[in-house]
């Protein structure tokens, strides 16, 4: 369980941007196409987190991170947008990690390191152009986010 703290106190450590001028945080509405891109890009990347970590499979984050950083970084800035702070999007982010390292911890490690083999082989593969397409896939076909018309 420290195990799951950690990695959900390092993936919300990772995602923090400098202050900025911080808004009233309300959640809006409807949610833009950019938006609702960033939100399956940052899921994935903790996603990944915590199955690397849950698997002994540090190598293939970090590689992940490195070689997605700008892209990591844009999607962290999107959604300090959309939700209208940085305090907003921390909380956004460590709940969501909390939510995924809880779906973990009920699992029997084996078997979720088992299905987490093709979370662990996709992101070896996704570079920048790649991880984009992915999260704008995921986004597009994902009918539980309200998204704003245009």
């Amino acid at each position: 369980m420290k195990k799951l703290v950690l990695i959900a106190a390092l993936v919300a450590a990772a995602a923090t941007q400098p202050a900025w001028a911080a808004k009233k945080a309300a959640t809006p509405k409807c949610t833009p196409a950019s938006a609702a891109e960033a939100q399956h890009a940052l899921r994935f990347m903790t996603e990944l987190g915590i199955a690397t970590n849950a698997c002994s499979s540090i190598g293939i984050y970090a590689d992940f991170r490195v070689r997605n950083r700008d892209a990591i970084v844009g999607y962290q800035k999107t959604m300090i947008q959309h939700l209208r702070s940085n305090a907003a999007f921390d909380k956004w982010n460590t709940s969501l990690a909390n939510e995924l390292a809880q779906r973990q911890s009920a699992m029997v490690p084996v078997q979720f390191c088992q299905q987490a083999m093709a979370l662990l082989e996709q992101a070896k593969t996704l570079d920048t152009a790649k991880y984009r397409a992915y999260a704008a896939a995921q986004a597009a076909s994902d009918t539980r986010i309200v998204k704003c018309s245009k």
